[in-house]
Order: C-alpha cells, then sequence, then structure tokens
C-alpha cells in the first residue's frame, strides 16, 4: 500500500510542503547516487533526510535501503567495463553478500522496533569515521599483515553484508575499505566490485522489507528517481572528482547527521 507524504508529515502541512518535500528527496537522492558511485557513502546524506522530514528512524531506514537501489543498478551498469576480469572473485564474494544480507535484515525485522534509534546513532557515526579512516587503515593493514588469507577477506565481506542488510548506510565505503585491504586489482576495478557488492546488499534486504517492512513508498520513489539518475551522473564524476574529497565532504556530514540523530532521540 503506497502511503501518502500527508501520512508523515505534520498535520499543519499543505500539499505544497508535501511536494517540497518530494522534490527535496528526490534532489539529495541525485547527489546521494552520484557519491554511492564514486565513494560509497550517498545514504550519509539521505538517511538523515528522511528522519529530519518526520520518517520514524526504523522506516527511514528501509525506506532509504529501497530508494538507493536504482542508483546502484545504474552504478554497475556504467562502471560494467571495470569488472573485467572480476569474474572469480565476483562469483565469489556475491552468494556471501546475498546470505549476510538477509541475516542482517532478519535481525532488524525481529529486534524490538525501538532499539533502532538507538543503534542507528552509533552505527551512522562508525560508518562515517571509517570513511575519514579508510586510505589509512588499508595502508596500516597492508604494511603489518601484508596479503591477508582469502577466509580473511570472506569473514570482512560477510560482516559487512550483515551490516548492510540491518543499517545499509555507509556500507559502499566499508566494502571500499574491505576490498581495498583484500583486493590486488586498480582502484577502478575495486570500485566496481564495491558497486555491484552494494547493488546485491542493499536489493537482497530491499525485496525483503518491500513486503514485510514499514517502507513509505512515496519518499522511496522519490529516492529511487534520483539515486537512478545520479548514479549515472557519478560514473562521469568518477573519472574526474578526488574521491578524497568526496569521502571528506561525506563524513563530516555523517558525523553531524549522527550527533543530530542521537540528541533528537535523547529529547
Amino acid at each position: 500500500m503506497i502511503l501518502a507524504l500527508d501520512a508523515w508529515l505534520s498535520p499543519e502541512h499543505h500539499h505544497c510542503m508535501a511536494l517540497a518535500a518530494l522534490c527535496a528527496i528526490a534532489a539529495v537522492g541525485i547527489v546521494s547516487g552520484i557519491a554511492n558511485v564514486v565513494a560509497g557513502a550517498g545514504s550519509l546524506i539521505t538517511y538523515p533526510l528522511l528522519v529530519a522530514l518526520g520518517i520514524p528512524p526504523l522506516a527511514a531506514n528501509v525506506t532509504n535501503d529501497l530508494g538507493i537501489v536504482p542508483g546502484n543498478l545504474s552504478g554497475v551498469v556504467g562502471l560494467r567495463a571495470n569488472l573485467s576480469g572480476q569474474g572469480p572473485l565476483l562469483r565469489a564474494l556475491v552468494p556471501r553478500a546475498v546470505v549476510g544480507s538477509l541475516i542482517g535484515a532478519a535481525v532488524l525485522l525481529l529486534a524490538p522496533g525501538g532499539a533502532f534509534g538507538w543503534v542507528a546513532p552509533p552505527l551512522l557515526l562508525a560508518a562515517s569515521l571509517l570513511t575519514l579512516a579508510q586510505p589509512a587503515l588499508a595502508r596500516r593493514v597492508r604494511a603489518e599483515h601484508g596479503r591477508p588469507p582469502r577466509r580473511a577477506m570472506h569473514a570482512a565481506v560477510d560482516a559487512t553484508a550483515v551490516y548492510g542488510g540491518y543499517f545499509g548506510t555507509g556500507i559502499g565505503l566499508i566494502f571500499m575499505a574491505t576490498l581495498g585491504v583484500f583486493v590486488d586489482a586498480s582502484i577502478r576495478s575495486i570500485n566496481a566490485i564495491k558497486t555491484v557488492l552494494q547493488l546485491v546488499s542493499n536489493g537482497i534486504a530491499g525485496l525483503v522489507f518491500a513486503f514485510v517492512a514499514p517502507v513509505h513508498w512515496t519518499a522511496a520513489l522519490a529516492l529511487a528517481l534520483g539515486t537512478l539518475a545520479g548514479g549515472a551522473i557519478g560514473v562521469q564524476v568518477a573519472k574526474t572528482i578526488s574521491p578524497a574529497a568526496m569521502r571528506g565532504v561525506i563524513a563530516v556530514v555523517g558525523i553531524g547527521a549522527a550527533v543530530w540523530l542521537l540528541l533528537a532521540q535523547l529529547a
């Protein structure tokens, strides 16, 4: 059942406000779609926006998860040339992403509904800090341990996919950090692999949420249209913009959003 924006905006807001909110969601969705392809953390922007517009944290999470799937898909299509020769690795990792995502989605749906509002801020903060630390972390692990065993990569992908099923915000960055440590490939190839795993994790969890979770479909549709366009744009932006610059901006926004969500939860 499609829910109208009036169901989650304050009663005094009229239809113009509802339309403005939809336009804002779509516009931020474009930015998120670009960011997901370039740096992998667009949801650090869209999830806080949905909460700020009055959607409860759990519903905002599942709505956001569905809304970013089209952007991930357009990113994968645009980056497919960078996946050349990565078939064996994808065949090993994609099934793990599927299983992990299903486990994370199950944990989210079976846990007490009110718990997510308290869990989301620290997860968002952790994803934001990882955004900043990712390059240095990858260098340190490589310097201390060399090339870690494949089972360590599998464990890291499993854990990331579970996180993605439970709270997809920042999952692209976590996948990027993991692959940067374990995969010997160019940054462009790693980015393309990350985008595939991001698509699978968000997409599988989103499929579950579409049937059993409190998705706000109007907002999800607006976000989907925005991220679909943003993902296509992001493929071109990725060729010119510095991923480090994008990571810095997104991390600062994410940290601020985590603090804001925590304060709102305490209020």
